[in-house]
């Protein structure tokens, strides 16, 4: 043990030492060691080798019976879904009309998804949406998102509801799995589905995490106590599954995986499903509940349960 530790002291020396002692060699060790990191802590974004086609082939297993793809851009997640989920209805929401339309060309004839030109959000109504051509997936109802994008964005102005409103008037009582991908709003989407997340009535809550949350300054920290409100576990979609953990503040630098999944603890069947065994490895000592936020600042915690 001490042999040990005096080693790591050493290697820790010897890195502040030469890591800038080289030039050009410690720039390109720096890109190097920056490319590997990224790569281990799952930052990707492609659905065959990110964890996300293992995770759904998992929850297959269970035999989800509704899905919500909310921020369904073209149609990738929600065709995933159905071709794994043979007994799904799959409830797609795309709120931007040009992407709306690639949607309906590309799974409108697949009978058991839902196709629905509206957004999802926090209240009925009217919001600005930033929609970019030139990058479909990046449009966006955060401001800010020009500063990521740089391509030219166009102001539309699109209809949102809550989730509950929607699943008030499909008579819809529980949902196995709802995706959120709505580029920064993923929180906005989680304030109106309020009833449902009360009531229990959603298994499985895969959302993402990026840039974006700079600006709205809804972090991870903030989904940890949502989620940990409502009785969620939470952790990141990592290629061999889910890897459950306690909020870890040192995962706030944007440098890792964007996909994270909440599961309800009533399922502990769907936990165990969708677990890489790993669980624990980031565990920090550090307890989202027991810290409190900055005086006037609004986080998910104020959505507890009373």
């Amino acid at each position: 043990m001490i042999a040990k530790r005096l080693m790591r002291t050493a290697i820790w020396r010897a890195s502040r030492v030469f890591a800038r002692s080289f030039g050009g060699v410690s720039d390109a060790l720096f890109k190097l060691a920056s490319v590997y990191v990224k790569a281990y802590k799952n930052l990707n974004y492609d659905m065959e080798s990110n964890g996300e086609f293992t995770m759904l082939a998992r929850l297959a297993r269970t035999d989800p019976r509704t899905v919500f793809d909310v921020g369904a851009n073209v149609g990738d997640y929600s065709a995933a879904c159905s071709e794994r989920m043979a007994n799904a209805t799959i409830h797609a929401f795309e709120i931007a009309p040009p992407t709306f339309r690639r949607l309906v060309e590309n799974v409108g004839a697949e009978k058991r998804i839902k196709l629905n030109n509206v957004g999802l959000s926090d209240a009925n109504g009217e919001l600005e949406l930033f929609y970019n051509a030139a990058n479909e997936g990046s449009s966006s109802s955060v401001r800010y998102v020009s500063e990521i994008y740089p391509e030219a964005l166009e102001i539309m102005s699109c209809q949102v509801i809550t989730g509950d409103h929607y699943c008030e008037l499909n008579r819809i009582e529980a949902i196995d799995l709802l995706k959120i991908d709505v580029e920064g709003a993923e929180h906005r989407v989680l304030h109106g589905f309020k009833r449902m997340l009360e009531k229990g009535a959603i298994s499985c809550i895969q959302f993402e995490f990026g840039l974006l949350n700079i600006y709205t300054k809804f972090l991870l920290t903030d989904f940890w106590r949502l989620f940990a409100a409502y009785g969620f576990e939470v952790g990141p979609i990592m290629p061999d599954g889910v890897e459950f953990m306690k909020y870890d503040p040192r995962e706030e630098d944007f440098q890792g995986c964007p996909n994270y999944l909440a599961v309800h603890r009533s399922r502990p069947d769907l936990i165990q499903s969708v677990s890489n065994a790993k669980g624990g490895h980031h565990v920090a000592a550090f307890d989202p509940l027991q810290d409190i936020a900055p005086s006037g600042r609004r986080t998910a915690w104020d959505l507890k349960p009373q």
